[in-house]
């Protein structure tokens, strides 16, 4: 008797909540990522992990102390990685979304959350991909604009 095998088909992306604050935010997030995926297809590698961690205020200014020797919150950290894991899949990195503040800057900018969240995430998957907007005379922020042009269902501003 041929026995069967289960093959589980590898996520893309492990997202982990850490906090109440952002209850179905990964759901926001898969939905967009299948529209973002596309639009980036030809900067992504074959077959790829993305780590996602949803956490409070308290753990991102503490990541961004430790990390980047600045004690203060910030809404989004993106750890580039590039390791190619053990199914041949490559690890492109960790993207820490601060829940909380994604709130106020939504409230602050006349945004939804869900919309916050969404810009955040693709400004942390463009920095694990290699884009830097402290080094790249803009064009991390124009890539940021096209894309958001592009996927104008998921975005009511246009601006950075």
């Amino acid at each position: 008797m041929d026995k069967k095998v289960a093959v589980k088909k590898m996520s893309e992306l492990d997202i982990s909540i850490e906090t109440p604050c952002c209850k179905g935010c990964d759901s926001i997030i898969e939905e967009f990522w299948q529209y973002l995926k596309k639009e980036l297809s030809s900067l992504l590698p074959k077959r790829f992990l993305i780590e996602i961690s949803i956490v409070d205020n308290e753990e991102i200014r503490s990541l961004n102390r430790d990390y980047r020797n600045k004690d203060y919150v910030t809404d989004v950290l993106s750890f580039e990685d590039g390791d190619v894991l053990p199914d041949g899949a490559v690890f492109l990195g960790s993207i820490v979304i601060a829940c909380e503040r994604a709130k106020e800057q939504a409230e602050e900018i006349g945004n939804s959350f869900e919309e916050e969240l969404r810009f955040l995430f693709m400004h942390g998957i463009l920095h694990i991909l290699g884009f830097d907007h402290e080094t790249d005379n803009g064009e991390m922020f124009r890539l940021q604009r096209e894309l958001k042009k592009k996927l104008k269902q998921f975005f009511s501003h246009s601006e950075d």
